[in-house]
């Protein structure tokens, strides 16, 4: 849907925006508290894996029939997680979400539970068909557009997530770059090339051809934090849901507290059995700045995760715009979240 939302539609995705939260608050918890285990019959990961990812979700749901005629997979789960109309109006894949999430984190759900989540559901279907009739029935009665665009209100910490979709990009390693600066640090800076596409929905942007800058480029102090595991452990910090999973790679983001301040950062890992290299960072601009990209590298013979560098949300007194992406080498594959605003 381009130019401004209708008030219809503005309803229609608050009231599946809230249902998505709902059973992600369920998901973030699950993943904090849980334990992955392997479906029956097959053997066990030889390295530790999320509980409560993408991928673990749609297993546990397949493995214990929680959603009665669906195949749920992992893209229906995230659709869910995203407020995706087309999977947040069905409350088969809505309950089974919730069912594995609280199956995972060893919590009760009850049928109460599911008839409100069911009811949830088709309240926001019925939103939709009312927005679809409008659309029908409008003509010009649309609203004149808003100067400037609808945002998520909902905070993370000191952070809203945009509506801007986020924009595929080439890597290209670039090893020499201030890399050097960072001598013993967790990985190397990655730079971009111009990018040759973008995610459905996106619009074009003039600064979409130009490459991020170095990772340092404007920060001081502890405003990058390279070593992010010495900091920062990954079960004490808030994980974003839904995760960065896709095909054999597996990744989310993170944030968390450090002296005072908010720090984002991903990781990045791929299955034992199909091995890839890739790895996780973190995109930051203040402003309409250009965008900064701290990366860290994922060889294909690394077995446990590794972690991007972490970044703050406030650099030189002003608030940061943030992305964490994962990203598989070959073939070229990246996953992001959409852009995480903090001022």
């Amino acid at each position: 849907m381009s130019g401004p939302m209708a008030p219809w539609w503005q309803e229609t995705h608050r009231a599946a925006q809230l249902l998505a939260s709902t059973v992600g608050a369920a998901v973030t918890r699950a993943g904090e508290s849980g334990v992955y285990e392997s479906p029956p019959g097959t053997p066990p990961p030889r390295r530790r894996r999320q509980p409560a990812s993408l991928r673990h979700l749609a297993e546990v749901i397949r493995t214990h029939r929680l959603a009665p005629g669906l195949s749920v997979d992992k893209d229906i789960v995230a659709g869910v997680l995203a407020g995706d109309l087309k999977h947040v109006t069905d409350p088969t894949a809505v309950v089974a979400v919730a069912r594995a999430a609280h199956r995972i984190a060893g919590t009760e759900f009850t049928d109460t539970d599911a008839e409100r989540l069911t009811v949830a559901c088709a309240h926001v279907a019925e939103l939709a068909a009312r927005a679809r009739e409008a659309d029908e029935t409008a003509g010009d009665r649309v609203p004149v557009p808003l100067e400037t665009p609808i945002k998520d209100e909902k905070p993370v910490i000191d952070a809203y997530f945009t509506t801007r979709p986020p924009r595929r990009r080439r890597l290209l390693i670039a090893a020499g770059l201030a890399v050097a600066t960072l001598a013993g640090a967790a990985g190397a800076a990655v730079a971009l090339s111009p990018g040759e596409g973008q995610s459905d929905g996106g619009t074009p942007d003039t600064a979409a051809s130009a490459p991020d800058a170095d990772c340092l480029t404007g920060a001081s102090g502890n405003d990058v934090i390279p070593r992010t595991p010495e900091f920062f452990a990954d079960d004490a910090a808030t994980r974003l849901s839904p995760t960065l999973d896709f095909d054999a790679m597996n990744g989310s983001a993170r944030y968390a507290r450090h002296e005072g301040r908010t720090y984002y950062w991903g990781r990045a890992g791929s299955d034992d059995q199909t091995p890839h290299s890739g790895g996780s960072r973190v995109r930051w601009r203040i402003a309409d700045g250009p965008w900064r990209s701290c990366a860290t590298p994922l060889p294909q013979t690394e077995r446990g995760y590794v972690h991007s560098p972490a970044v703050a949300t406030t650099i030189g007194g002003q608030a940061v715009t943030l992305q964490v992406c994962l990203w598989r080498d070959s073939p070229f594959r990246e996953n992001c979240t959409t852009e995480i605003a903090t001022g």
